[in-house]
């Protein structure tokens, strides 16, 4: 049984959350963009976070299910529908054969999630389903959803599950309508920018700019420069590095980016604050805080331990109502 494809919509992929470990090897690690959302919702339907499923940009994609299972969105919020019926995110539903899965207006954010209990049974590639579009993949691994594809469901055997949604407080800052600074560290580069510019960074408002994909996001709004170029040798990057290319326009590295690059880094968004910056639409606010190491590996922590309660807490559930 499947979950068919009838319309595509925009960058709807298969992900889940990636390559770890293989930078070393020039293999860029993909994966979802917001990594606690997807999370959140492969775990409302009792799924491990690292479970395939969709990644959706607006205009998202409309869906058939060919056979009865449970479904969780989370992430942006695209006005979900079933067979017309509003849907909430960050919630578990029990669908049926037959029944089509659509969307409605934009609400907020910029990548939503659809997670199917048991997870979408796709190609791997070095243990990941993850879409990676630059490795000459075949199939599903190596583009977005077309219509007419067909994605293969796991076998849902559980009777209908009463809806479960994740409560308001534990839902992230975006979906409650929090607009904040992002935090970043800066990087082995920023005192190559000008004394002015390095003021500049933390107190300018950029913008989300229309040159944004899953490899980087463009930011507008002030240029900055550097007190001269230096000579840089191609170095590392990962996923929230902010690069300064020679026009002047801060770029944020995202998942499918480079594994190398030689352009300066002047800072690196930390990885609590990575899904806020991701989920900001084009043309949205975007200014930068400055923080520490500290910090930084404190809410990582906080973040994985928060998400390994909420798991915990599915499970107990589910095992009561199995009781």
């Amino acid at each position: 049984m499947s979950l068919e494809v009838l319309e595509a919509g925009c960058c709807t992929s298969v992900q889940d959350l990636g390559r770890p470990g293989r930078r070393r090897f020039g293999i860029t690690p993909g994966g979802v963009l917001d990594v606690p959302a997807a999370a959140i919702a492969n775990i409302l339907v009792g799924n491990r976070p690292e479970a395939p499923l969709l990644e959706m940009h607006f205009p998202p994609p409309r869906l058939r299910f060919r056979q009865a299972t449970a479904i969780a969105l989370g992430g942006a919020d695209f006005s979900p529908l079933l067979d017309g019926r509003p849907l909430a995110n960050w919630r578990r539903y029990t669908v049926q054969p037959g029944q089509i899965l659509h969307f409605g207006r934009l609400r907020y954010g910029r990548w939503a999630y659809l997670a199917v209990a048991g997870g979408l049974v796709t190609p791997q590639w070095l243990g990941s389903a993850a879409m990676t579009p630059f490795a000459s993949l075949d199939g599903l691994l190596g583009r977005r959803l077309q219509a007419g594809d067909t994605l293969s469901l796991r076998p849902y055997t559980s009777a209908a599950l009463p809806t479960l949604a994740l409560a308001a407080t534990a839902q992230p800052a975006y979906a409650r309508g929090v607009v904040r600074p992002i935090r970043v560290i800066p990087g082995p580069d920023f005192d190559h920018l000008t004394q002015a510019d390095q003021g500049r960074f933390f107190t300018e408002a950029f913008t989300v700019g229309a040159s944004s994909n899953r490899m980087a996001t463009r930011l507008e709004g002030a240029q900055f420069h550097l007190v001269a170029p230096p000579a840089l040798v191609s170095s590392a990057v990962a996923c929230g590095v902010i690069q300064l290319p020679p026009d002047g326009y801060p770029t944020v590295l995202l998942a499918d980016a480079q594994t190398v690059g030689g352009y300066p880094r002047v800072a690196a968004i930390i990885t609590a604050d990575l899904p806020d910056f991701v989920q900001r639409p084009l043309g949205a606010v975007v200014r930068f805080r400055p923080t520490t190491l500290v910090e930084a590996e404190r809410t990582a922590a906080d973040l994985r331990h928060r998400l390994a309660k909420l798991a915990a807490a599915v499970a107990l559930t589910g095992a009561a109502q199995r009781g």
